[in-house]
C-alpha cells in the first residue's frame, strides 16, 4: 500500500513513519508539512492511502479533503485530529474521510484503521462515534469556519472578503448559526461555541 502522510509536526510524522516501517505491506512515498502541498503530491505519487492531520497551515484542510475525495474517489483517507467537536467530526465524515482518529489514540488504532480502510471499510473508533452521536447541533463546514472568525473578532465584511463571499451570504450564515445554537448575539455565541468545543485550539484565521 502506497501511503502519503501529512502533518505539520515533524515529531508526529516521524512516529507515523516508524509505525509504518513495522510492516512490509506499507510503502511511504511522500510526506507533507502543510495542506497546500497535498494536491500536487497526490497527483505526482498516486497513493493508495493518505493519512492527514485536520489542522495544518497552508490551506483549509477540510476543503482539501473534499477536493481529494471528488478528484480521487479510490484514494483512502484517514484524518487525524485533536478536535473533539462532534459537529466538526461529522463534517469530516460527510466530506469523505474513510476513518477519523483522535490524536490521543494508540498505534493499534492507527494500524486497525489502515487495515480496515484498505479493505474498503469506514472506520470510526467508539470515542469518535460517541462524540458525533452526542453533537447537540449539526453545523456545516462553512458555518464552523464562520463561527471561529466571529469568535476571533472578525467583522462580517472581513469574513466575506476572506472567503470571497458576498456580505449578504455571510449575514445568512450568521443568522443560521445563531438559530442553530439558540443564541441571539455574539457574546452568547462565543460562550456557546466554547461550551460545545467548537473553537478548538486555534481560531484566528480561515482553515486554522
Amino acid at each position: 500500500m502506497r501511503i502519503i502522510i501529512a502533518d505539520d509536526h515533524l515529531i508526529f510524522r516521524e512516529g507515523l513513519k516508524l509505525l509504518l516501517a513495522s510492516s512490509t505491506d506499507y510503502q511511504l512515498v511522500a510526506e507533507a508539512a502543510d495542506a497546500a502541498a497535498l494536491k500536487p503530491l497526490i497527483a505526482q505519487h498516486q497513493p493508495d492511502l493518505l493519512i492527514m492531520d485536520y489542522l495544518m497551515p497552508g490551506a483549509d484542510s477540510g476543503a482539501v479533503l473534499g477536493y481529494l475525495r471528488q478528484r480521487y474517489p479510490a484514494l483512502r483517507i484517514i484524518v487525524l485530529t485533536a478536535e473533539r467537536s462532534g459537529s466538526l467530526l461529522r463534517n469530516l465524515l460527510d466530506a469523505g474521510a474513510d476513518a477519523i482518529l483522535l490524536k490521543e489514540g494508540s498505534s493499534a488504532d492507527m494500524l486497525d484503521a489502515i487495515r480496515r480502510v484498505s479493505q474498503g471499510q469506514r472506520y470510526l473508533p467508539e470515542r469518535v462515534q460517541a462524540l458525533i452521536d452526542d453533537a447537540a447541533v449539526h453545523l456545516t463546514a462553512r458555518e464552523l469556519q464562520v463561527i471561529k472568525l466571529i469568535c476571533a473578532g472578525w467583522s462580517n465584511a472581513a469574513i466575506a472578503e476572506s472567503f470571497s463571499l458576498s456580505p449578504r451570504t455571510v449575514d445568512k450564515h450568521r443568522e443560521n448559526i445563531l438559530r442553530k445554537l439558540g443564541v441571539s448575539n455574539a457574546v452568547q455565541l462565543i460562550n456557546k461555541a466554547r461550551s460545545l468545543g467548537l473553537l478548538g485550539a486555534e481560531h484566528g484565521a480561515p482553515g486554522a
